[in-house]
């Protein structure tokens, strides 16, 4: 199983067809091929062997897929990263994955090393090449076929590399279309990362042959204006999409055409839901997605009638809820939701752990809080973890409070959540600062972070405070 050969037969079966319509213009299945033919050619004259690791690092776009599906074809190990994260983060990233190369379209912040080679691609688009320091080594050495990575938050000590083999991509991307039923017919409009949702949804909709639209923003009203310009069919989005599109004050539906919207990465108020019915008269569905495991859980069926529910697991998975010894609960009572199937995750890069060091008799532990209702569907309560989301992201506490506790007049800090309006959460910190230490004022520290930290992880409200209650060796007390 290769993910490179499920593209070669998507353009033997659907040439003619669009595969993506970005800002460039439509691009064939056919034209889609050649690209990454051709830039695979390039890439392997640069000596991009087997099991070597290529960062990828561009916009939404024809370029991102082209240039992570060249770097699979050269027998890379591909590891996507945010266009817009920071130099520090990425140079965090970088110290515990060993990637030889990277590919980026300039939209970056920060400058590429010294004299990055130039790659073309059609319609005056490129990438540019940039070796890294060292002599190039696998990137997951002792995992076989290894075809992507992906840090879970970005820089941390609560960050892995998630690594998957080409057969796991293949095998969760199967299994999640018997849920989505996707097809050569569809035309997907997608306004999230690519970065963060390439080997499960791009991928996916690229086996399926359908059109991938890549939205210009994630406004609502860019939304609504692409979704008729192009008849889409099916959206892809998050629980803010969903209140942004709620409340546009236009007053314009959706295209009779779009029979679906998915929404994903965190979990959807059913209230949200039940406004987005109301006003554009389709249903929004919810996915369960997790990177480890893929798409397992999905609500479709049922999204109108009961919008609490993420659903029931697609065919081919299996969903337990487990309490703290670890033996399923009862209907309606709440444990940690765990989860087994197809395309599982094939270990941590970073640090290095295989799967059968993870799973707990065969079942991947989420880290979700959830129960069952008496009809078998699941219901998110809440996080065991304090991960935040915001957006389609997924910030931890502890990386923002690392930053803000670098400043030099931050003496420590604590970071936690706040309910937001659109975005349904945002980042909150408290800072005891430094006696004696030069005045800052919140405005100085948040320019700090916003130099060091991507734009949804920087706090969006700052309190100071005489004192942050400590753990007994001293650590801040996030409980």
């Amino acid at each position: 199983m290769n993910v490179f050969d499920t593209l070669a037969q998507a353009a033997r079966q659907w040439p003619d067809r669009a595969a993506i319509i970005d800002a460039a213009g439509s691009l064939d299945y056919r034209s889609l091929w050649r690209e990454i033919e051709s830039l695979r050619a390039q890439l392997a004259r640069l000596e991009v062997r087997e099991g070597q690791g290529v960062g990828v690092r561009a916009r939404n776009g024809r370029a991102f897929v082209i240039g992570a599906l060249a770097a699979l074809g050269c027998g890379a190990t591909v590891m996507p990263i945010h266009h817009q994260m920071k130099p520090d983060e990425l140079a965090d990233m970088l110290a515990r994955a060993p990637l030889g190369f990277i590919l980026d379209d300039g939209s970056s912040p920060g400058q590429a090393r010294e004299n990055p080679r130039r790659l073309e691609l059609s319609g005056g688009l490129g990438l540019r090449f940039t070796p890294l320091d060292g002599p190039p080594r696998p990137l997951a050495p002792g995992f076989e076929d290894a075809a992507f990575v992906r840090f879970t938050s970005g820089t941390t000590g609560a960050a892995k590399g998630v690594l998957l083999t080409h057969r796991a991509v293949i095998e969760r991307i199967t299994a999640a279309n018997k849920g989505l039923g996707l097809t050569c017919e569809d035309r997907v409009l997608w306004v999230l990362p690519m970065a963060y949702h390439f080997y499960v949804s791009i991928l996916l909709y690229l086996q399926a042959g359908a059109a991938i639209v890549v939205g210009a923003d994630y406004l609502a009203e860019s939304i609504l204006d692409a979704a008729w310009r192009h008849n889409t069919t099916f959206l892809y989005v998050t629980p803010m999409h969903v209140r942004m599109l709620t409340g546009e004050g236009s007053g314009r539906t959706l295209p009779p055409a779009l029979k679906r919207v998915m929404s994903v990465s965190s979990r959807l108020d059913p209230q949200a839901a039940r406004d987005f019915l109301a006003r554009y008269g389709v249903p929004v569905a919810q996915g369960y997605g997790i990177i480890e495991v893929g798409l397992p859980i999905m609500n479709i069926a049922e999204a109108a009638e009961h919008p609490e529910a993420i659903g029931r697991p697609v065919a081919d998975f299996e969903a337990v809820i487990l309490n703290d010894a670890v033996k399923p609960v009862s209907d309606g009572e709440t444990g940690q939701l765990a989860l087994r199937g197809p395309g599982m995750f094939d270990g941590y890069l970073s640090p290095p752990r295989r799967r059968d060091e993870v799973l707990h008799e065969g079942w991947f532990m989420s880290g979700d809080l959830a129960h069952r209702d008496v009809a078998g569907r699941i219901v998110l309560d809440g996080r065991t973890s304090s991960v935040i989301h915001i957006a389609g992201h997924k910030v931890f506490p502890e990386e923002v409070a690392a930053v803000l506790d670098q400043h030099p007049a931050v003496l420590r800090s604590r970071v936690t959540s706040r309910p937001h309006p659109q975005l349904g959460e945002a980042v909150h910190a408290e800072v005891q600062m430094r006696s004696g230490s030069p005045p800052a004022t919140s405005e100085d520290i948040l320019l700090y972070c916003r130099r060091r930290l991507s734009n949804h992880k920087v706090p969006a409200s700052l309190d100071f405070v005489t004192s942050l209650d400590l753990t007994s060796s001293g650590k801040v007390r996030h409980g």
